[in-house]
């Protein structure tokens, strides 16, 4: 009998119902559009702006005044995005009725007043033949240790009379799961001889969903939230190795570490395909090129974080962005208190047999690299203490080696040196302590 059926009628698309032209705010109002259940046809749906009360639903044979049957049991629920008809209401489904067709309905309702309102041909049931798709349970739930997902499920004809149905052999199926970013992820497949159908997703940290919707020709899509066992995630820094760092004006530095995630046994373990963030990351003006940026890089579950700062103290995080497999992340943070002082370390003054005298050390701003340059002074006094004349005035690196040198009678005897740097925009003036000639 299922296959007369299909054959008289095909498969019967969602009935979508002309709204009344009126939805003046009156007793006679026919703010409600009527049709039959796209998943069930054996059921009615009413789209109304509100929740209706003691609503009933008459199907009716067209252009007669003979009722067939009354839908009740009505069950409504908010239809988000919809400010016109904001409210389904779903009925109990009906008595069978004596023969499929296409069937008036005439909506009442009580409204505030307490008076019947009567919206005759508020729609059309479509009491026809009509795909249905259901889906099976999950064996199990997904994880970062088992993130495959295999979804089953059936597509069938249903007679909304007699409840029969009739798999749909070869009918397609499209399976959408969510991606990063809640972006679609689809998957394409064909039911079998007994309607079954089957798709499966490998989950990573990055699916922001385990939505899965399911679609066929004609039957309502069915959506679901396929059941997960979230794990937390832990960020565990290799740079710097504590919590806090002192970069150079102007100094590039890094942050490095790895991503991970406690599994059920207790224990952290690897989390491939991190997906991270960066915060408290702001792009620093550098003349003359413009600004910097700091560059994030993730490759498996490794990271590294580039900064450059000219900028003031400030704390920068990483963070993962959440996922469906994920139960929040453990960031990590680090305090960055910007050093202004350029600090001196082993400097001396070398004379060689020739006479002249080579003077050697470094440079050091904070941690990091800063390879800008400023005006150093090289300075000598006979006391030590005062008279401090310059003898060569020169650029150095902030961060790098000292090696200068003066000539022959070009530089007095005894007597103490000293490096004086007189500051520059960000930075404080300092004075290297004072050191003495030394022979090689």
């Amino acid at each position: 009998m299922a296959t007369a059926l299909v054959a008289a009628f095909g498969i019967a698309a969602t009935m979508i119902a002309a709204a009344p032209g009126s939805l003046a705010a009156t007793a006679d109002a026919c703010d409600t559009v009527a049709s039959a259940d796209p998943a069930d046809a054996a059921k009615v749906q009413v789209d109304a702006v509100g929740a209706l009360k003691n609503l009933k639903v008459d199907v009716r044979e067209p252009g007669t005044t003979k009722v067939l049957a009354t839908a009740g049991g009505f069950e409504s629920s908010v239809r988000p995005g919809y400010p016109a008809f904001g409210v389904r209401h779903r009925s109990a489904a009906l008595p069978a009725l004596a023969a499929l067709g296409r069937y008036a309905l005439d909506v009442r309702y009580t409204d505030a007043a307490g008076k019947t309102v009567r919206c005759a041909d508020s729609g059309e049931l479509r009491y026809l033949p009509h795909p249905v798709l259901a889906l099976n349970p999950l064996s199990e739930p997904v994880s970062l240790e088992k993130p495959t997902a295999t979804v089953t499920g059936k597509l069938v004809l249903r007679d909304p009379r007699t409840r029969v149905e009739t798999p749909l052999q070869g009918r397609p199926v499209l399976l959408k799961f969510s991606g990063r970013a809640n972006q679609e992820i689809y998957r394409s497949t064909r039911a079998g001889g007994d309607g079954a159908f089957s798709a499966s997703i490998t989950y990573t940290a990055k699916n922001s969903s385990s939505a899965v919707a399911v679609e066929a020709e004609g039957a309502a899509t069915l959506t679901t939230e396929l059941p997960v066992e979230k794990r937390k995630v832990v960020i565990a820094l290799d740079t710097p190795s504590s919590s806090s760092v002192a970069p150079g004006y102007e100094s590039s530095f890094r942050i490095a570490g790895k991503v991970l995630y406690r599994g059920a046994d207790g224990e952290l373990h690897p989390l491939p395909d991190a997906d991270l963030a960066s915060q408290g990351d702001i792009c620093e003006e550098w003349k003359p090129w413009g600004s910097r940026c700091g560059t994030l890089t993730s490759w498996g579950h490794t990271f590294t974080w580039d900064r450059y700062t000219m900028h003031g103290d400030t704390v920068l995080s990483v963070t993962n962005y959440p996922g469906a497999l994920l139960d929040g992340t453990s960031k990590a943070s680090v305090t960055v208190t910007v050093d202004r002082t350029v600090a001196f370390a082993g400097l001396k003054a070398i004379k060689d047999a020739s006479g002249s005298l080579t003077f050697k050390g470094t440079t050091r701003l904070g941690e990091g690299t800063n390879i800008e340059q400023d005006l150093y002074r090289i300075q000598h006094s006979a006391d030590g203490k005062t008279g401090w004349k310059t003898y060569r005035s020169t650029y150095l690196r902030r961060t790098g080696s000292i090696l200068r040198t003066l000539q022959p009678g070009t530089y007095p005897e005894g007597g103490s040196w000293r490096v004086l740097f007189e500051g520059a925009k960000g930075l404080e003036p300092v004075t290297s302590p004072n050191f003495t000639v030394v022979n090689p």
